[in-house]
């Protein structure tokens, strides 16, 4: 009969988020570990780990450029084209196979938030 996992929830360090995060551990270490590393408030939800990347009204647009590298085995065979640590990227409306282009081709995705007319 298997064990039961050790659940784990930790909230978000920012002061009034309240947003939670559950994670389920197979061994105490394993839980010990999550609490090391989430505990005490460390632990941050994803408008919070990372605002710069979090669209508002104080940010309506961003851009991110990605160069296609080739990438190498550790025994040095080429394994391929790459945009960062993918060989395919898709987003809403487009998928870029780093393949199909030259190795230094940028793959540019732009998210821009486009408000009303009346909103001031």
């Amino acid at each position: 009969m298997s064990r039961r996992p050790y659940m784990s929830r930790f909230e978000c360090g920012h002061p009034g988020c309240g947003q939670f995060q559950s994670y389920e551990s197979h061994t105490r270490a394993d839980q010990a570990n999550l609490y090391r590393k989430y505990g005490n408030g460390q632990w941050k939800c994803v408008r919070h780990s990372r605002p710069d990347e979090v669209l508002s009204l104080d940010n309506l647009k961003r851009v991110d450029d990605t160069v296609s590298v080739r990438r190498f085995s550790d025994s040095g065979h080429d394994i391929g084209l790459y945009f960062g640590h993918f060989g395919l990227v898709t987003g809403p409306g487009f998928k870029a196979f780093a393949k199909d282009f030259p190795e230094g081709a940028v793959l540019r995705v732009t998210a821009e938030i486009i408000l009303p007319e009346n909103t001031k």
